[in-house]
């Protein structure tokens, strides 16, 4: 999803810079957002197995 987003944000570079940049920033917080699965499989791989 990142690619296809910096590749959209590129292109708009061309039309508007400011739409471009509030899209790489928009990219920045996607990935700040803790995914659920990958929590999920971390918390099962770490846990003490008994």
């Amino acid at each position: 999803m990142s690619p296809l987003l910096y590749a959209l944000g590129v292109l708009l570079a061309w039309v508007n810079p400011w739409l471009s940049a509030a899209l790489y920033v928009t990219v920045a917080l996607i990935w700040l957002i803790p995914d659920k699965r990958l929590e999920r499989a971390l918390a099962e791989t770490l846990a003490p197995r008994s």
